[in-house]
């Protein structure tokens, strides 16, 4: 992640979905991602990030979504290393 809120590149928001769920609808403007997509094992991809609000915005959204840019330090300006997915799925939900 950036080092402070500022630097930042918002890229669009989103609203929790209605009802039981825990599920977050988000909108993203194309044009905004357009420098930050990368190639890895011949796939672009792009790494966002999704954070909830203080406060819901006048239009009803409930999230922000922001261009993850964060790079462990010493490996700056160097392409993600990704890790293959798992065969199984370990996520609680």
């Amino acid at each position: 992640m950036s080092k402070n809120q500022n630097d930042r590149v918002y890229v669009g928001k989103g609203v929790k979905a209605r009802g039981n769920f825990d599920l977050i609808n988000i909108s993203i403007a194309e044009s905004k991602l357009n420098s930050h997509w990368y190639e890895y094992n011949g796939e672009r991809y792009v790494k966002l990030t999704v954070g909830a609000l203080r406060q819901t915005d006048q239009y009803g959204k409930t999230h922000s979504v922001w261009v993850n840019d964060y790079q462990p330090e010493g490996q700056a300006n160097s392409t993600p290393k990704m890790e293959k997915a798992p065969l199984e799925d370990d996520m609680p939900f």
